[in-house]
């Protein structure tokens, strides 16, 4: 049942998410042309035997933000620092929710054969009013297939703190120096509000990385520590919502770090 905190908080995200992209979600949630993977230097271009990494997800993964997306991208910088001798195959989608990635991406990806699989998806889910309880049981169903009766590692990211993007800040009272023009047409509520919806899926998602035996990726605390230092700012692009060139770097750190973590499991 949607209370009238969560499409207070629906109406906020997408009125966030539109003003930083320009366009509607829905207008760019149908096919769209994805961004090539760079090619890796001729000494790492020969995977190791049955070594496959796919990245899951919706535009961040296909690039949106980077300077140069088909290089900058961070499945593209994971796979280039961490898996390099691997085959890389990315899917990300942009627009892509739990559901579009279940039926668009996981096909691909399982006739892939994987050793790892990257899954970044949850915001677009956020702004499309899918409820928790709905997007837990299909991100559930999308990481159980990936997971392959066991056979694929998969590291499934968190919600980052969407109070703290500059496209939600610049529509709030004093919104910081360098912030993006606020173009959202509703009044913008609180970031208690908003943190609520954050911590809502984040439980979502660590119920299903814990029952499918995924890897979780904690980009929410990693991203609170950024705030912290006062790097945050730095780590978005332009329309103040997608991650940066610096941002995606800091993803694919993330990731790598997890990871490594994982050695041996």
């Amino acid at each position: 049942m949607r209370t009238a905190r969560h499409h207070r908080t629906t109406r906020v995200l997408v009125a966030t998410a539109a003003a930083a992209a320009g366009v509607s979600l829905a207008a760019c949630g149908g096919s769209a042309d994805q961004p090539r993977a760079a090619a890796a230097p001729a000494a790492a271009t020969t995977p190791a035997a049955g070594s496959v990494y796919v990245a899951v997800g919706a535009s961040e993964t296909a690039g949106y933000g980077a300077a140069d997306p088909a290089r900058e991208a961070w499945p593209t910088v994971l796979h280039q620092q961490s898996l390099p001798r691997a085959r890389y195959v990315n899917l990300g989608i942009p627009g892509a929710t739990a559901a579009d990635a279940l039926a668009k991406e996981v096909p691909a990806a399982v006739a892939a054969a994987p050793t790892v699989v990257t899954v970044w998806l949850n915001v677009n889910d956020l702004v499309r009013q899918v409820p928790p309880s709905a997007y837990e049981y299909t991100l559930g169903r999308l990481v159980h297939q990936l997971r392959r009766g066991g056979q694929t590692k998969v590291l499934v990211a968190n919600t980052p703190p969407v109070e703290r993007m500059p496209s939600y800040l610049a529509c709030r009272p004093s919104p910081p120096a360098g912030a993006p023009p606020c173009q959202a047409p509703v009044q913008m509520p609180p970031p208690e509000v908003i943190k609520a919806a954050v911590r809502d899926y984040n439980a979502a998602i660590a119920r299903v990385v814990r029952a499918e035996g995924a890897v979780l990726v904690d980009l929410h605390t990693a991203g609170q520590r950024a705030h912290k230092a006062g790097d945050d700012g730095e780590l978005f692009g332009a329309d103040g919502f997608h991650p940066s060139t610096l941002g995606h770097r800091a993803v694919a750190d993330a990731f790598a770090a997890t990871l490594r973590s994982t050695e041996g499991r």
